[in-house]
């Protein structure tokens, strides 16, 4: 499959799985590839560089760590010190795992957003990386 063909479906992948979400929004206001908010905040990115495409995730610093230990998974740009990856459509392991790592992101950042509750986002992140130890 040609990367163009691999973009578009993993950024309709993406797009189906983010805006089935609460109170999610896409745009692209940052320029260039689509962005996907709940209440004003940012949980998850598609995007190609150097022909690979990807998409990005909040997973906590803990999970970050144990992730970033497999190929194609990558400490984000910018702000991966707040616990954000990459995720190189050629790491995923199926479906079910980008479907995870989307939501979690979801719940962390909704949580923090305007109307979330701080408390449980470190209850999520934490959750998250119990998870991913057992695997």
């Amino acid at each position: 499959m040609s990367p163009k063909a691999k973009s578009g479906n993993l950024l309709d992948r993406v797009r189906e799985i983010a805006l089935s979400l609460p109170d999610t929004e896409e745009s692209s206001r940052l320029g260039g590839s689509p962005h996907f908010y709940v209440r004003g905040k940012i949980f998850t990115g598609c995007g190609e560089e150097s022909g690979v495409w990807s998409f990005g995730a909040k997973v906590g610093l803990e999970l970050q760590s144990l992730l970033i230990e497999r190929e194609g998974i990558h400490v984000a740009k910018y702000v991966g010190r707040y616990g954000w990856i990459s995720v190189d459509e050629s790491a995923l392991q199926d479906e079910a795992e980008m479907r995870q790592l989307i939501e979690l992101s979801y719940d962390l950042i909704s949580a923090k957003a305007p109307g979330g509750n701080k408390k449980v986002a470190k209850k999520i992140a934490k959750q998250g990386a119990k998870k991913a130890a057992k695997k």
